[in-house]
């Protein structure tokens, strides 16, 4: 007899990903376990006996007692960052024999970091991708498919045109790359659709596509640019990876976990240059499938080292063997490690080791560390329910870099430039992250010295007030060190 599996929260998702991932765990449990609904039991029945739980998209395994003593199966989604404040506290609803389904190895320390002694079982569950549809096609094949203007380079990006996933932190990447690769021809290819809100720290995400509007006019760059809508089919995606020569995806998205995209391109040889974030670090093989672009936490936000990005990007262009070889690269591994496959054997077996775990040991209660006081809200970012200031503890474990310490031969520049919003308020010019100037700064010289990127030394002399100043501008994320290549391009 199969073992019956328990189900919560197993019904169909609204959002694209999660429901993705739904019919994967259907499809990989359905070979080996009876999956049985217990929302659809009726309140005056007793719950059926299962050997497992498996709460997919539920809240209900910290709310009340559990049916019988089946162990708890748990499937985060990101869930370590989402729900860090309520997570310390519902942790202590389960069992060392219980399991955590994460999907990077940032969530697995972030769990561990809430715990006070054992953890419940955390197995790293990558996601899989369609390996028979997303394979390595002729770009030049693609591109026609597509209608593609005559180029010699496609960059892409693909993702849900919210400011998190810095679509403008793309197009500004893209107009530096494709001046460096002059006279060759560069095309941007953005394919994702505008969203009205976000969940999770909307700072104006309904104004997004004006600004993208704006920023491509500004940028000069609209002869080069194709969007399409994210209603492509399979086969249209597949043909859009199979076009590019590179992924660009510079993402700070607070939940991004894992990313079925990058792992998507990397399934079409498509090597990848993202964001050293979550799910990416664990993804993107530096020097192998692609790059990472250094990240780090600020005050007022994520930031992101995206002259790494600018320069990795360049250099794969204009290197035909070594991009060959990544892209080869890429295409192996993603077959060999985010198959269904391989992903659906690592989810049964959590499974089946769950249901041994509670057969042969007793459950013994989670006990969690000590909550740190609230931290208070740093006054540079609008406001928002919940405030960045809740998510910065657990965000810290998927940056890749601890805040940059400033030296005599760092060069800093402003994260973006700036501009005056409705208010009169002199922000960054970044909707992910639109942190406003303090007051007292506004007549600062030494703002005025980093519209362009300046090397410290030239600045302030060590342990100088005006060198305490300058790297307290950079732990708030107003100023960010500036790669030597891109010291060329500001003078230029």
């Amino acid at each position: 007899m199969p073992h019956r599996i328990g189900t919560w929260g197993f019904g169909p998702h609204p959002w694209v990903s999660v429901e993705r991932t739904r019919r994967f765990y259907a499809r990989a449990l359905a070979s080996e376990f009876e999956l049985v609904d217990l929302d659809a039991v009726p309140p005056e029945q007793a719950t059926p006996a299962v050997d497992a739980i498996l709460s997919f998209h539920s809240s209900r395994w910290a709310q009340g007692p559990r049916p019988g003593d089946a162990p708890v199966v748990l499937a985060m989604h990101g869930g370590p960052v989402v729900d860090h404040p309520r997570l310390r506290q519902r942790l202590g609803h389960l069992r060392r024999d219980d399991t955590l389904l994460v999907n990077c190895s940032s969530d697995e320390a972030i769990v561990r970091d809430l715990c006070d002694g054992p953890s419940p079982r955390v197995v790293r569950l990558p996601l899989p991708v369609d390996t028979e549809l997303m394979l390595p096609y002729h770009r030049s094949d693609c591109r026609r498919e597509l209608s593609l203007p005559d180029c010699d380079h496609v960059i892409g990006l693909v993702c849900r045109l919210v400011p998190q996933k810095n679509l403008h932190l793309f197009l500004r990447a893209f107009a530096r790359i494709r001046e460096r690769l002059r006279p060759k021809r560069v095309v941007a290819l953005v394919v994702g659709s505008f969203f009205s809100s976000y969940p999770i720290l909307d700072y104006g995400c309904g104004e997004y596509r004006a600004h993208i509007a704006e920023l491509v006019g500004q940028l000069g760059i609209t002869d080069d640019l194709v969007c399409f809508p994210a209603t492509l089919d399979d086969e249209e995606l597949a043909l859009a990876f199979g076009a590019m020569d590179v992924l660009l995806h510079p993402t700070s998205a607070v939940d991004e976990n894992f990313g079925y995209v990058p792992v998507e391109a990397m399934a079409c040889g498509v090597p990848v240059v993202g964001a050293a974030y979550g799910g990416l670090k664990d993804t993107i093989v530096p020097g192998e499938t692609g790059a990472l672009m250094p990240t780090w936490v600020t005050r007022s936000g994520i930031r992101i080292d995206l002259d790494a990005g600018v320069e990795a990007v360049t250099r794969m262009l204009s290197d035909a063997r070594e991009h060959e070889r990544m892209s080869a690269a890429a295409a192996e591994h993603a077959s060999t490690h985010y198959s269904e496959a391989a992903c659906g054997e690592i989810l049964r077996r959590a499974l089946r080791d769950a249901i041994a775990a509670r057969a042969h040991a007793p459950g013994v209660a989670i006990t969690t560390t000590a909550a740190p006081p609230s931290p208070e809200p740093a006054g540079l970012l609008p406001p928002t329910t919940p405030a960045w200031e809740s998510f910065v503890e657990p965000v810290r474990r998927y940056v890749s870099h601890p805040v940059p310490t400033i030296t005599e031969s760092t060069w800093l520049r402003w994260a973006t430039p700036l501009h005056r919003d409705p208010d009169g308020i002199l922000r960054l010019d970044d909707p992910a992250w639109p942190a406003a100037l303090p007051p007292e700064l506004r007549d600062d010289p030494l703002v005025d010295a980093c519209a362009r990127p300046a090397r410290v030394g030239t600045l302030a002399r060590p342990g100088s007030e005006a060198w305490q100043r300058l790297q307290a501008l950079v732990d708030d994320g107003l100023l960010i060190p500036a790669r030597v290549a891109a010291q060329a391009e500001a003078a230029a």
